[in-house]
Formats: C-alpha cells, sequence, structure tokens
C-alpha cells in the first residue's frame, strides 16, 4: 500500500487529472490526495516566485565593474582578505589560524634583537643574492628501500608477463616432439650476442675530479645538483652565494644579475626562471655595522638561477675564491643561521631523478 501512496504522489504532482481517477480506483485517500495537491500547490508557487525575482534582476542595471563580471563569467577565483569579517564568518577557522600566526610571530619577535639606536628601528638594508645551480646529468643511485621495490616489482612483471601453461606446449617441450632441424642458427646467434654484450663495460660513474676532490670543477657528482658559493671580500660570512646591495631604481632580480656579472664577468650562461624571489632571510646586525649601514639589519632576497655552461672572469676585488659543492656538502662552509635558511631553498636531488621518470 505505502507503495502505492508513493507512486500515486508523483503522478499527482505531474498530471492533476490522475487524482480523480487514483481516487476512484482506491489507491489513496482523499486527506492522501489533498496533502499531495497542496505539496504541489506549494512548489509551483515557489517556482513563480523564483521566476518572478529572476525576471526583475534581469530587468535592473548590472552597476558592476567589467573585471567582477569576468570574474564571475570564467570563474576567477578572487583575492580573499581574511581581516574581512564576511570571510571570517563564513570559515571559523580562519580567526584560529591567524591568531596562531600572530603568535608565532611574536615569538619571533621576541627573541629577534632590537635595535640599539631607537631610530632605526625596523628599517633593513635590502640585498640580492643567487642560488646558481649546475643540474645533475645523472640518474643517482636508488637507496636501500628503491632497490628493495625494484626487485619486487620486477618479479611482480615477470609473474604478469609469464605465458600461461598450456598442455600443447608440454607436450611440444618434449625431446621426441622436437624438430632435429630446429634453430641451430638462431642459438648460435644467441651466443654471439651474449659474448658481445659480455664485452661491454659502462663508464664509470666516479670522474677523475671525484678521485681528486677538485670543488672547483663541474666534472664532479655527476648525479647531484652542484651550487656556487663564493669568498667575499668585506662579507660577514666567510662562504655565501653571490649577492650585492640594492641600488633604488632597479628591481631585486636586476640586483641578483648585477651580482653575477659584477663577481663572475658575462662570458657565461645563466637563467633565472622567475621575476620573484624564492625566499628572504632577514637578520639584525651589531651595533658598530647599524651605525655604519643605517638600518637595524639586512633583508636578502634570493632567486634560483640555473648554469648552462661557460668560463668564469672572476673579479678578485670581489670574489676570493670560489667552489662547486653539494647540498650535503654546504654544511662545511657555511655560518649555522645562513645555512639554516638557505637550504630550505635548494631542491633534493631525487627532486629530478623524480621529474626526469615522470616525463
Amino acid at each position: 500500500m505505502n507503495h502505492l501512496v508513493k507512486t500515486s504522489k508523483n503522478l499527482l504532482l505531474n498530471n492533476s487529472n490522475n487524482n480523480v481517477k487514483l481516487l476512484k480506483r482506491g489507491f489513496a485517500s482523499e486527506a492522501q490526495v489533498a496533502s499531495v495537491m497542496a505539496h504541489a500547490d506549494k512548489r509551483e508557487a515557489e517556482r513563480l516566485e523564483r521566476k518572478k525575482r529572476a525576471i526583475e534582476a534581469s530587468k535592473r542595471e548590472d552597476t558592476r565593474s567589467n573585471g567582477s563580471k569576468l570574474m564571475e563569467k570564467f570563474k576567477v577565483p578572487r583575492i580573499i582578505d581574511l581581516q574581512d569579517p564576511q570571510i571570517q564568518k563564513e570559515d571559523p577557522s580562519i580567526l584560529k589560524n591567524m591568531e596562531r600566526a600572530r603568535k608565532r610571530i611574536k615569538e619571533v619577535d621576541m627573541r629577534t634583537p632590537r635595535a640599539a639606536d631607537p631610530k632605526y628601528q625596523d628599517k633593513y638594508k635590502y640585498t640580492s643574492g643567487v642560488i646558481i645551480e649546475r643540474f645533475p646529468s645523472l640518474n643517482p643511485l636508488p637507496n636501500e628501500i628503491e632497490k628493495t621495490y625494484m626487485e619486487s616489482y620486477e618479479r611482480l612483471q615477470e609473474i604478469v608477463r609469464r605465458d600461461p601453461i598450456r598442455f600443447v606446449s608440454i607436450v611440444e617441450d618434449l625431446p621426441e616432439f622436437k624438430e632435429e632441424s630446429r634453430d641451430k642458427k638462431d642459438e648460435n646467434l644467441q651466443d654471439e650476442f651474449e659474448e658481445d654484450f659480455s664485452k661491454f663495460t659502462p663508464e664509470s660513474r666516479e670522474t677523475e675530479a671525484d678521485i681528486k676532490n677538485d670543488r672547483k670543477s663541474l666534472d664532479r657528482q655527476l648525479d647531484k645538483s652542484l651550487y656556487l658559493i663564493i669568498n667575499k671580500s668585506g662579507s660577514r660570512y666567510d662562504w655565501q652565494f653571490p649577492s650585492t646591495n640594492w641600488v633604488k631604481g632597479e628591481s631585486m632580480k636586476n640586483t641578483a644579475e648585477r651580482s653575477l656579472r659584477d663577481s663572475l664577468g658575462s662570458n657565461w650562461k645563466y637563467f633565472i626562471p622567475s621575476q620573484a624571489p624564492c625566499g628572504v632571510y632577514k637578520y639584525n646586525v651589531e651595533d658598530d655595522v647599524q651605525e655604519l649601514i643605517k638600518a637595524q639589519g639586512i633583508k636578502e632576497f634570493f632567486y634560483r638561477a640555473h648554469y648552462f655552461g661557460g668560463n668564469f672572469q672572476i673579479n678578485p676585488k670581489i670574489v676570493k675564491d670560489y667552489l662547486w659543492v653539494t647540498k650535503d656538502e654546504l654544511k662545511e662552509y657555511f655560518d649555522e643561521d645562513y645555512y639554516n635558511e638557505t637550504v630550505k631553498l635548494i631542491f633534493d636531488d631525487c627532486y629530478y631523478a623524480y621529474v626526469k621518470t615522470s616525463q
């Protein structure tokens, strides 16, 4: 009976002539028919109201800017102002995250020494540095986990590719069913191929520069990225990435390119892929240095660059020495604070192996 009542409701909503038929046949009572009809009238009234509002909205003049119309038409995500009360109302977690961020910023500010002279408070001198990278030319050797995975994968593939066992194949492999003149030539060819392959010796992954540990050479650590570091005259650090001071009127990227030209010359090729820096390192300096630079500290903006060949023309007035080192070797040369801030801006070597295999 319930199934019939449900069926009758659907029919009543779509065709009012069925009301009388269902009522006469006894499939629904008068109260059920009246309830369904009231529901249908309510839905029809709501539909007419929506249609009326849509017509009125289309007649109103759209005072929005063309940019807002385009953003709505092409569903361009809008920039969210986290301080907007409406946004905070839509997502209550925003307030919690902002409060947590303010707390962390306050903790960092408490640990950061304040400027000795109030006139230099929150004033910083800007510099721009470049992380120059020579890409690896060999895939890195697999670690233990990768070796175990590849062995398991190869065993699985052997099982998947194995031909199904058939009785005919078993019979054909019996000696009495083999042809006497069968494939002597093919067997000889196979022996020749195996003999030729046995003579092949792959090139060593270790170069002469690796043996001598020549860290000025690019012909070393071919399965890893190398990064250029310099020993700069007059710098607070013994070793660092190439950098120079920002001059008013030029962009930070122009400052980064100028630091490379001034330190290493122009007879080599490089590429800085982004107009924006990949990171910023902010630190305060000693009182005597503050008086010298008229600022509380320094903000150094770092750009990533790719080395594509050429020879350096070292400027001895700026650069005392230079080295090409791996990510792990940076710790041997950098100060602790400088290393902790810059190592986060460098990819692991396994990243490039993933990029090559996924292409």
